[in-house]
C-alpha cells in the first residue's frame, strides 16, 4: 500500500462513526436550497474553526458563500482537495413543487438516525459526502500526523441543475458549477481533487457536457370559437400544434443522436440523453384563443467529443424537414470532460481501496456517470479530478436516506488518499 499502515491505523482511529453521523443530520437540519446557502455554510465555517482547521469565506454572491477549511502542510508536497456541494434539490419550493406530486411533510425531510442510516432531505445527495470529508479532514488534523501538502475542504454553493432564464434570473437559478468555478477561479487551487458527489463508492473521471435549448413556436392569438379548420388551420395559427411537430422531430432525432455519441472512458461508456423537460404555451384561464406562442426547454447531455454546436445544427437538420416557423436559443452550453493526468490520483485510491475494503474499487456505472457534476469544472480547469463518494437513495418525492457504513467508509478512504497523496514530494 502506499500508505504506512501504522500512520493509517493512527489516523482511521481518530474518526468515530456516531459523531460523522450526528454531523450529516446536523448539516440536513440547515435548510440550504439553492440560493439559499448561507445557514449551512456559516454552519461548516464554524465547525472548521473548531476543529483546528483554517476556515475560509468566499462570497461567491451577497449572502451565498462557499466554506472552505484547510489543513496546511510543510509546503514541500502535493495538494489535495476535496469537494462537495451544500445545495439541495426538491426543497419545496413552487417551482421544484411543480415536478412533484404527492409530497410528504416538511417534517419528514429533517435529519433522523435509524436502523443504522441517516434519513433527510440531501443526506444522499450530497450532505453525506461532505459531512465525510469533513470528518476526514479533522481526523487528520486530530492524528498529529505532519503533511507536506495542503489538503483543502471545500463545500460550496450552486451544484444542483437550475438555470437563469426566462423569468428565473436570481440567485436561486444560478447552479451546475457556480461554487465550484468561482472556487478555482478565486485561488483555491490544489494539483488533484476528489469530488465526494454519490457514486456509490465507485469511482469515474468522464463527465457529460450540458446544452439546453429553447424552443419557440408562433401562432395567432385570436379566439378560436366559430372557427372552421379549412379556413383557419390549427398548424398555422396555434402555436401548441406547431409545437407537438417539432416534438415528434426531435424525438425522432433524439433516438439516433443517443446512439451516434456514445463516449468509451477508461471507466466505460458514457450516454449521451436527451430530455424534453417543460412546455409552455397559451393561457390556462382562456383556453378558448389559439394560442399565440409556445416554447420548449430541452436538456441535452453531451459526451466530451460533443460541442454544443453541434447539437444546434443536428436539430436545425432534424427540422428542415418540417417548413416550420421557429426560434432556437441555446441558454446554457457546458462541456463534458474526461480528467487528463489523473494519476497518482487514480493508483492511489485503488491501492488504498483494496487496503480497506479487501476489493477492487469499480468503475461508476454508466447510467450514474452519465451526468454533469462539479468533477467537469475541475478538469476543465486542469485540475485532475475523479468523483467518489457515498450515495443513499431516495425514499420519497423529497426525503433521502445513507447508510452511514457508507459514509464510514468514504470518510476512511478521504483520510488515507489525503494522507498519501499530501507526502508525496512535489517534483
Amino acid at each position: 500500500m502506499a500508505v504506512d499502515k501504522e500512520a493509517a491505523k493512527k489516523l482511521l482511529a481518530q474518526i468515530d462513526r456516531d459523531e460523522l453521523a450526528q454531523l450529516a443530520c446536523d448539516l440536513v437540519n440547515i435548510p440550504s436550497p439553492t440560493g439559499q446557502e448561507k445557514g449551512v455554510a456559516e454552519f461548516i465555517l464554524k465547525w472548521f474553526h473548531e476543529n483546528g482547521l483554517k476556515a475560509v469565506r468566499q462570497e461567491v454572491e451577497v449572502d451565498r458563500p462557499n466554506a472552505v477549511g484547510i489543513l496546511k502542510g510543510d509546503g514541500t508536497g502535493l495538494s489535495l482537495g476535496f469537494n462537495g456541494h451544500m445545495d439541495t434539490s426538491f426543497t419545496g419550493t413552487q417551482e421544484d413543487l411543480r415536478m412533484v406530486a404527492n409530497v410528504e411533510p416538511d417534517t419528514e425531510l429533517k435529519g433522523s438516525i435509524k436502523g443504522g442510516k441517516v434519513c433527510g432531505l440531501g443526506i444522499s445527495n450530497m450532505k453525506g459526502g461532505v459531512a465525510a470529508f469533513m470528518m476526514a479532514g479533522k481526523a487528520l488534523r486530530k492524528s498529529g500526523i505532519k503533511l507536506k501538502g495542503d489538503v483543502i475542504l471545500a463545500a460550496v454553493v450552486g451544484e444542483i441543475s437550475r438555470t437563469p432564464t426566462g423569468p428565473w434570473q436570481t440567485k436561486e437559478y444560478r447552479g451546475e458549477g457556480v461554487g465550484t468555478r468561482h472556487l478555482l477561479t478565486h485561488g483555491m487551487h490544489s494539483d488533484y481533487a476528489v469530488v465526494a458527489d454519490g457514486s456509490d463508492m465507485n469511482i469515474v473521471w468522464t463527465q457529460t457536457g450540458v446544452v439546453q435549448i429553447k424552443i419557440t413556436t408562433f401562432g395567432k392569438a385570436e379566439a378560436a370559437w366559430g372557427t372552421k379548420r379549412s379556413t383557419h388551420p390549427m398548424v398555422k395559427l396555434n402555436a401548441i400544434v406547431k409545437m407537438t411537430k417539432i416534438i415528434e422531430a426531435l424525438e425522432r432525432w433524439a433516438e439516433s443522436f443517443e446512439e451516434k455519441y456514445i463516449y468509451k472512458s477508461p471507466t466505460g461508456p458514457i450516454y449521451p440523453k436527451v430530455n424534453i423537460g417543460a412546455i409552455e404555451g397559451g393561457a390556462p384561464y382562456r383556453p378558448n384563443y389559439f394560442p399565440g406562442v409556445c416554447n420548449l426547454y430541452v436538456d441535452v447531455r453531451t459526451p466530451p467529443q460533443v460541442r454544443p454546436v453541434t447539437v444546434q445544427n443536428e436539430i436545425t437538420k432534424a427540422l428542415a424537414s418540417l417548413a416550420a416557423e421557429y426560434e432556437m436559443e441555446a441558454y446554457k452550453s457546458l462541456l463534458g470532460h474526461e480528467g487528463k493526468d489523473v494519476e497518482p490520483l487514480v493508483k492511489s485510491i485503488e491501492e488504498i481501496y483494496q487496503y480497506l475494503f479487501g476489493e477492487k474499487v469499480k468503475p461508476e456505472a454508466p447510467d450514474r456517470a452519465s451526468i454533469w457534476t462539479d468533477t467537469n469544472v475541475y478538469n476543465e480547469l486542469g485540475i485532475p479530478a475523479v468523483k467518489i463518494g457515498p450515495r443513499g437513495k431516495r425514499i420519497g418525492p423529497r426525503n433521502e436516506e445513507i447508510k452511514i457504513d457508507d459514509m464510514v467508509k468514504a470518510a476512511h478512504l478521504y483520510a488515507l488518499v489525503a494522507l498519501d497523496i499530501c507526502n508525496r514530494e512535489r517534483k
